[in-house]
């Protein structure tokens, strides 16, 4: 018995045409959950719409309000999976915005959220945990909510869990690895990483002016640099790894990541 999940940060769902595309690509590549971050309110009918089509009445969405930038939504298969319950986690949040976000004339921080659903998958009890961590603060503090969560997981019983999403690991190449260990040792040794050394997810192709990101864009553009950076993850507890890829579609400054995972010593 296997499973197939999928993580895409959406940027906001700004280039929604894309966005509906790539999210029908993820379905048709198999699927079974697809947890999607920067899901915002005023993307959600486009996300219901979708779901609306006549071949994709299997599918259902629960959403996580945490203010914009912070809200997740999980999609998922019932033909597959039989939704038992969701919980939605707001992550402790920063006392005061940091320098980047006062430059941009932010001057409240971003609620990060993440949403722990249980799933009935075949009489067996599934936790997907799709999160959204912050890059404000260092990874001091993405460890520090990463702990959080995890201990708000134990809360709910699973027999698989499978943990994922935008972790914002900010670092230059040589220090990638280094930061990817930290989430390994945060979550603990139990979790498989399906993506381990993964060189990239994200880079600054397409962004949302709202953003504020505008200058550093088209200083890339003007230098011809891609500032690339891993910021997507996804493991597994009590599953194997069966397969992994990320695909490198347009409408995001983040890349889908899609793997599928096995019951240990099946």
């Amino acid at each position: 018995m296997n499973l197939t999940c999928a993580t895409y940060n959406i940027l906001h769902g700004y280039h929604r045409e894309m966005i509906l595309k790539n999210i029908r690509f993820l379905m048709d590549q198999g699927a079974d959950v697809i947890c999607l971050q920067e899901a915002e309110i005023d993307f959600e009918d486009s996300l219901k719409a979708l779901l609306a089509e006549k071949d994709l009445s299997h599918w259902k969405m629960e959403c996580a309000h945490a203010g914009r930038g912070g809200n997740v939504a999980t999609l998922w298969n019932t033909r597959v999976l039989a939704l038992k319950r969701a919980h939605t986690v707001h992550l402790p949040k920063m006392n005061t915005p940091s320098a980047l976000e006062l430059l941009r004339g932010i001057v409240e921080t971003v609620q990060r959220a993440a949403m722990i659903a249980e799933f009935d998958w075949g009489g067996r009890a599934l936790q997907i945990t799709n999160a959204h961590l912050a890059w404000e603060g260092g990874s001091r503090y993405r460890m520090r909510q990463l702990r959080y969560l995890r201990a708000e997981m134990e809360k709910f019983p699973g027999d698989f869990r499978i943990v994922t999403g935008d972790f914002n690991t900010v670092a230059i190449r040589g220090m990638r690895r280094m930061h990817e260990r930290r989430v390994e040792k945060t979550l603990g040794v139990e979790f498989r990483n399906a993506f381990p050394k993964l060189p990239w997810s994200y880079d600054i192709s397409f962004s949302d002016p709202s953003d504020g990101l505008q200058f550093i864009m088209t200083l890339a553009r003007a230098t011809g640099v891609k500032w690339r950076q891993r910021f997507d993850y996804m493991f597994a507890k009590d599953m194997t790894v069966m397969s992994a890829q990320m695909h490198d579609l347009p409408g995001s400054d983040h890349r889908p990541l899609i793997a599928t995972f096995g019951l240990v010593n099946a």
